[in-house]
């Protein structure tokens, strides 16, 4: 009888683990890229906050923080003093930002006016160029930090930003670090490694540490920017220069590119069942209507 018990949760535990992915819908077999914000000096780091007003860097010019409101009014909402990449928005409506131009990671008012500096510096020394950041439902903020480095010497870390406001570095010797994202079930952190057109995973040990490197995908050419997860589990990527958003599966498998309307693909957010993605090369943002939603990254 507890052999019967033992083998029926497994069942239950498998199809669970199953059912999610057999739920994942086929996505649209072509996307129209709508833009939705144009006039962006360089456009980078979209994200929304819970009420649909949707945040953006170098809007109108590069520093600057831009705001869409649900009603499609746009405005320049904070002057960051700096020039900001990706961003996110922490469980309290705090904008996270990293200030690749002031070499610092902010935590931003939902006023825009008043600017936290949550570190500008890892023991003593600055860092090179905060890139993106992401969050997990701990709280936790981990921010990538490239540099102009070469594949003989890399240099790029990957820092974690507890509650407590203590900085760790979890990764160094990258190749250009860029976008990053925590597994919908905590358990790994994907790094987008630009230098090599590869998403990098690694588990977390139970001290927060990071196990051995894995390669979840090598893109056959250029190249990865930010990601992001769907509520199905998938990992969404910004594909700089192949001018799409891919889709991938945690165990490798690549089931979409989806063209993003141009060229320079930065970064990309969800918002109902649409993707927002930042397109550097028209200075605009496209919303591409996908049938999914983004999972939550916070709590």
């Amino acid at each position: 009888m507890a052999a019967l018990t033992l083998i029926s949760a497994f069942c239950l535990v498998l199809f669970a683990t199953v059912s999610l992915q057999d739920k994942a819908p086929a996505l649209p077999k072509e996307v129209i890229p709508y833009p939705v914000v144009a006039n962006i000096d360089f456009a980078e780091g979209p994200i929304f906050n819970s009420r649909g007003d949707l945040y953006f860097v170098n809007y109108v010019r590069n520093g600057t923080l831009g705001k869409m409101t649900p009603d499609g009014t746009v405005t320049v909402w904070c002057e960051t003093g700096g020039q900001v990449n990706g961003l996110k928005v922490d469980s309290e409506g705090f904008v996270i930002g990293a200030d690749a131009g002031a070499r610092r990671v902010l935590r931003i008012h939902p006023d825009g006016k008043q600017i936290e500096v949550l570190t500008d510096r890892y023991q003593g020394n600055p860092y090179h160029s905060p890139n993106d950041v992401c969050l997990d439902m701990a709280g936790n903020i981990y921010f990538t930090d490239p540099s102009n480095e070469t594949p003989e010497a890399p240099i790029g870390g990957v820092y974690r930003i507890d509650r407590s406001r203590k900085v760790t570095r979890l990764l160094y010797g990258l190749k250009y670090p860029n976008g990053l994202a925590v597994s919908p079930d905590q358990k790994q952190l994907l790094v987008a490694e630009t230098m090599t057109n590869r998403i990098l995973a690694y588990d977390f040990n139970p001290d927060g540490s990071l196990g051995p490197q894995k390669t979840l995908y090598q893109f056959p050419n250029s190249t990865v920017d930010g990601i992001m997860f769907d509520e199905y589990d998938r990992l969404w990527v910004a594909r700089w220069l192949n001018g799409t958003v891919d889709v991938i599966t945690l165990d490798g498998k690549l089931v979409a590119e989806i063209p993003a309307g141009g060229t320079k693909v930065t970064n990309l957010c969800f918002w109902d069942k649409s993707v927002y993605v930042t397109v550097a090369g028209s200075h605009s943002i496209h919303r591409l209507d996908v049938g999914v939603r983004g999972k939550p990254y916070t709590k």
